[in-house]
């Protein structure tokens, strides 16, 4: 070999060196630019939030005991399931525009649908409809049932793997509208209290039906037997709905308690949590932690890891009456399905090996729930409003 040709040779050899050092500083500088701006953006956020809950958590357990003391909360209820029957006279849909099933009695006439007539804001009270042909023996039956499970003869009861905050969900919108119907006829007819009965009773099977919507239909329908309680001139004496301001403090703790009880909550804060809430409030929180912790379970790093293991403990020890908390842990998406939306993103990710895979995952499980994050308000805040849409989930609006 001549000597010019050892010395290409050796120049190759170092332009290659040079391309790999340059290409591994490259690397490391957007590793390390890439870990500032998940420190700034992600990790940042995560340590206030878990700083607000951690000092918030008594404030919050205190607003649990005052809902709990409730009398609403302790009324007789005989024990049983109405899913079966709730979940095959809703019509079930992504976009709720679907009718009920034939044969169910929640159809409505025309004139009194949704389309032909605006109850919100109240109105629903003054409006001049006819109500008297509407048949509430329904709502009679549900009395003989304490929870509604979501997953008892429904289409989420079918499915294999399910999306819990973006698949098909019943038309909770309906049962709202039947809930007026309910107390106009009530107050028309002279049996106020009768109507009343029959309305809270279904507020009680929403909130059991251990989902956000759920709980939120819940309220909604406590307002509306309170609306209707304040516009009468001379309700009767033995009439007492929830108060506005229990009804606030319900809302604003369906929110919240998600939060305390969540995966990005300091350990001994979400265990705080999840035992002193109600036994309602408490299963809603473990449902919605569920759907994060099976989201997240293909990329969690060893601190989510260690939170979805409590979670499944205090799952185990909750006596959640419905399945809708364990459905949720074993069946829903996860982030390499293609119904959470997120499928790409994971798939192009989950091939990298070691520990630069292990950190680009773990970094993404994080900022997936750091995006979850939401303004912590202070306890006792309880405005009299109503949540705005719950995750892709069948939320109610104002009555």
């Amino acid at each position: 070999m001549k000597s010019s040709d050892r010395a290409v040779q050796n120049r190759g050899r170092r332009i290659a060196g040079t391309s790999f050092a340059g290409l591994f500083v490259l690397a490391g500088a957007c590793g390390v630019g890439a870990e500032a701006w998940f420190q700034r953006k992600v990790e940042a956020p995560l340590r206030l939030h878990r700083e607000a809950l951690a000092a918030n958590v008594e404030g919050y357990c205190a607003q649990e005991a005052a809902l709990d003391a409730d009398p609403w909360f302790h009324e007789g209820r005989t024990e049983g399931d109405a899913g079966l029957l709730l979940n095959a006279w809703l019509p079930w849909s992504r976009d709720l525009k679907r009718a009920p099933p034939e044969g169910s009695p929640l159809v409505l006439p025309e004139a009194l649908r949704e389309e032909a007539l605006d109850l919100r804001q109240g109105r629903w009270l003054t409006a001049n409809i006819d109500v008297s042909r509407l048949d509430f023996d329904w709502m009679v039956r549900l009395l003989a049932y304490d929870r509604w499970d979501l997953f008892n003869g429904s289409p989420l009861s079918t499915e294999g793997r399910f999306n819990w905050v973006a698949g098909e969900v019943p038309d909770l919108f309906l049962l709202q509208r039947w809930a007026k119907f309910r107390m106009l006829h009530g107050m028309r007819t002279g049996h106020p209290l009768e109507a009343a009965q029959q309305v809270r009773h279904l507020a009680w099977l929403s909130l059991r039906t251990d989902s956000l919507a759920g709980g939120s239909l819940a309220v909604n329908l406590l307002d509306i037997e309170r609306l209707a309680h304040d516009a009468m001139s001379s309700p009767p004496a033995d009439w007492t709905p929830m108060p506005a301001g229990q009804t606030a403090r319900m809302s604003a703790l369906l929110q919240t308690g998600p939060r305390f009880a969540g995966l990005a909550a300091p350990p001994d804060v979400a265990r705080q949590a999840r035992r002193c809430a109600t036994g309602p409030n408490r299963c809603i929180a473990l449902t919605e932690t569920a759907f994060h912790a099976r989201l997240l379970e293909p990329f969690a790093a060893p601190a989510l890891t260690e939170a979805s293991a409590a979670l499944d403990r205090d799952l185990a020890e909750a006596g959640c009456p419905t399945l809708a908390a364990h459905e949720v842990r074993t069946r829903s998406v996860t982030l390499r399905d293609p119904a959470s939306g997120l499928s790409t993103l994971a798939s192009s990710v989950a091939w990298i090996p070691g520990p630069p895979g292990r950190w680009l995952r773990s970094r993404i499980a994080w900022g997936v729930l750091a995006s979850a994050l939401g303004d912590l308000p202070p306890p006792g805040e309880n405005k009299p409003k109503h949540p705005d849409r719950l995750h892709g989930q069948a939320s109610t609006p104002t009555p």
